[in-house]
């Protein structure tokens, strides 16, 4: 039996904001509505503020600092230091230590705000209790030797209060409603960036899939990343966490990936770490796999050793007799489950072969930047972008496959007998 953890010092600054901020929030609005009616201009000016201070978190602290997803100038830096500090979240440098610390103990006590204590921890109220490692930030030393991280974290209320004071003042002055400013874009606002952030700290551990790796009780949340600027594809986000983006398809919502692939665009951020899609796909086809498979076994009765014999002839005749294989399959579940099996192997030879072509390119690439001759360069230029395309063929063959895949074994799971019990 595990010893009970030791009484935490409660932090009642945090405390007291926390508790005393939605209450006032709520009942100032609804006075301030019944009184005075609620117009577009402070309905717009809370979207906008929000909008900064938001993204002041995610592409930020979270994505730029915390993770090092991307580089960027010391322009955007700066804004991105200031407009955290306005969502009143803490420092930056106390903000991605707790996070960083997050990663590194997913789901154990060392882990801040552990999902496994439940919703309302990991929700709020961690926050609410000095932290067991205090004040030590050993695990940001790169955020420290910042020196605009640097002074955020010695001047950080003063910046925090400056921040929101000129975000709504100015909204007042160019919109009109001053109090109607203060009220709906300053405090209802501050409380709506912070617990949107909460919940990804919470919900996103609780409710949604795990596409990506069932490691950690991370999820992948679309409705959520419309209220957090992308950040709900949280279980992507854990399996790949310094990757720029956390919505990795085009279509996925992540406001913050556009913004700072806008930022690349015009220069003012550089380096987006992007994770190999021969590793993305490799992780979201082993987690379909480890998933699906042991149930199709126990629906064959076969065990993991006889299917890994049965696939790997699979692989042998794939490559020996690729065009010739469909054509001899027979009908019925054995036919299903042949299928099976060929979709399985062709989704490990599309992932072997997009790694190969990934450090072809990656090759290619270095010889072009290495220097020599006009046509030696334009030669390697012309490879890489032939590279290029493959990679994208063959991504897009993959993804069919593995689509191909998942279906196939649930097909197979509805259509195969369950095994009958021995001595039946």
């Amino acid at each position: 039996m595990s010893q009970a953890e030791p009484k935490r010092q409660i932090i009642w600054l945090n405390t007291i904001f926390l508790t005393v901020t939605p209450v006032l929030a709520i009942a100032s609005t609804i006075y301030y509505g019944l009184e005075y009616g609620i117009t577009w201009r402070e309905v717009v000016a809370g979207l906008v503020i929000w909008s900064f201070t938001g993204l002041g978190i995610t592409a930020g602290y979270h994505r730029l600092f915390a993770h090092k997803g991307y580089k960027a100038h010391a322009s955007v830096r700066f804004a991105l230091a200031v407009c955290g500090a306005a969502a009143i979240e803490n420092s930056a440098i106390a903000w991605c230590s707790d996070h960083r610390h997050h990663h590194a103990e997913t789901d154990t006590d060392g882990d801040p705000y552990n999902a496994k204590r439940g919703f309302w921890y990991s929700h709020i109220g961690w926050i609410f209790f000095k932290g067991k490692r205090g004040d030590a930030y050993d695990n940001v030393p790169d955020l420290r030797a910042d020196p605009i991280l640097a002074w955020q974290h010695r001047n950080y209320l003063a910046v925090a209060i400056g921040a929101n004071v000129l975000f709504v003042v100015a909204a007042g002055l160019l919109l009109g409603n001053m109090l109607g400013m203060v009220i709906i874009a300053g405090l209802l606002r501050l409380v709506v960036v912070q617990h949107m952030t909460f919940l990804i700290n919470s919900v996103a551990h609780i409710f949604g899939k795990q596409p990506w790796s069932k490691a950690t009780t991370s999820r992948d949340n679309w409705f959520l990343s419309l209220f957090t600027f992308g950040e709900g594809y949280h279980n992507y986000h854990h399996s790949f966490q310094a990757d720029y983006r956390n919505g990795p398809r085009w279509y996925n919502w992540d406001p913050t990936k556009w913004l700072i692939w806008s930022l690349d665009r015009v220069g003012l951020a550089s380096n987006l770490r992007r994770s190999p899609i021969d590793m993305t796909l490799r992780a979201r086809f082993d987690t379909s796999r480890d998933e699906l498979k042991p149930r199709a076994l126990a629906r064959m009765g076969e065990t993991a050793e006889e299917w890994a014999l049965l696939l790997q002839e699979k692989r042998e005749q794939l490559v020996d007799q690729r065009d010739q294989l469909m054509d001899s399959l027979r009908e019925g579940t054995e036919a299903l489950r042949d299928r099976f099996l060929s979709a399985e192997a062709q989704a490990e030879l599309y992932l072997q072969e997009l790694k190969s072509l990934r450090a072809d390119l990656k090759e290619r690439v270095g010889l072009s930047a290495a220097g020599g001759s006009d046509s030696e360069r334009k030669l390697h230029q012309r490879e890489a972008k032939r590279l290029r395309q493959a990679i994208k063929r063959t991504h897009a063959q993959a993804m069919q496959t593995m689509a191909r895949w998942e279906s196939l074994a649930k097909e197979f799971l509805a259509a195969a007998p369950s095994p009958q019990p021995a001595g039946a």
